[in-house]
Formats: structure tokens, C-alpha cells, sequence
């Protein structure tokens, strides 16, 4: 079984920066599709538009998620 932080571990796997993340956010903000479709569109979709990684997009939503839980 393997569990969020086990995932996070694995030696070579790419992990986004809080920059590379921050840049996303705010990029999306002022996208015409905005923060939405950063939220909900297709990953591939999201990725392609803002020229980034999934994991920053995984990263993004998760942190907007908790954003809106606090």
C-alpha cells in the first residue's frame, strides 16, 4: 500500500517548487479561462495551456483545495 507521503519520497520523481506553483496560480488568475479551469479542466488541457508539469498542476489544485478548507 502505498500512502501521500511514501509517494512524495520516491528518489527521481519530479517535484514543483512553491514558486513554480505560485506562478501557476497566478498565471491562471489572470488566464481568460481562469482559476476554474485551472481547478477542473482536463490535466493534459491545463498543462498544455500553461506549459507546465501535471505534478504542478496535482500541486496547485491541492493547495487551492486546502485554501478553500481553512
Amino acid at each position: 500500500m502505498t500512502t501521500d507521503s511514501s509517494k512524495q519520497d520516491v528518489p527521481g520523481r519530479y517535484r514543483p517548487t512553491v514558486e513554480e506553483v505560485t506562478v501557476l496560480v497566478r498565471q491562471a488568475a489572470s488566464h481568460p479561462l481562469g482559476t476554474q479551469f485551472l481547478a477542473k479542466g482536463a490535466i493534459d488541457a491545463v498543462a498544455a495551456t500553461f506549459g507546465v508539469h501535471a505534478f504542478v498542476i496535482d500541486e496547485a489544485r491541492r493547495r487551492m483545495r486546502d485554501e478553500v478548507h481553512e
